[in-house]
């Protein structure tokens, strides 16, 4: 599963989870897609400090949690709505935009 790019919308998820399925390999579409958020926030995360200085990972509630290169929580992504998964799926343009504007807030540069 981590051989494929990250997914830019809703639809590539969905191309995506054909591909997967069509392989034989066992996952779900919103494991897909916690995994495509997941990765798209480091990839902002990147781009937009210069490297890797952030850790990213889901926590129990369902929010993708920051941690800096001290293990200093730096910040938060919370849904939009009720989900993050049920964001993407509804918006997913707009999910990306939720995330450079959280992080502008979280971690100011």
């Amino acid at each position: 599963m981590d051989n494929l790019e990250v997914a830019d919308d809703y639809q590539q998820v969905q191309d995506q989870l054909a591909i997967l399925n069509a392989r034989g390999e066992d996952v779900t579409e919103d494991q897909l897609i916690k995994r495509t958020l997941k990765r798209g926030l480091e990839e902002i995360l990147d781009y937009r400090m210069d490297g890797t200085y952030y850790r990213v990972a889901w926590d129990e509630a369902g929010n993708l949690s920051l941690t800096d290169v001290y293990g200093n929580k730096a910040g938060v992504i919370t849904p939009i709505k009720n989900s993050l998964i049920e964001d993407f799926k509804a918006d997913d343009q707009g999910v990306w935009d939720h995330f450079n504007l959280a992080i502008m807030k979280s971690i100011a540069r």
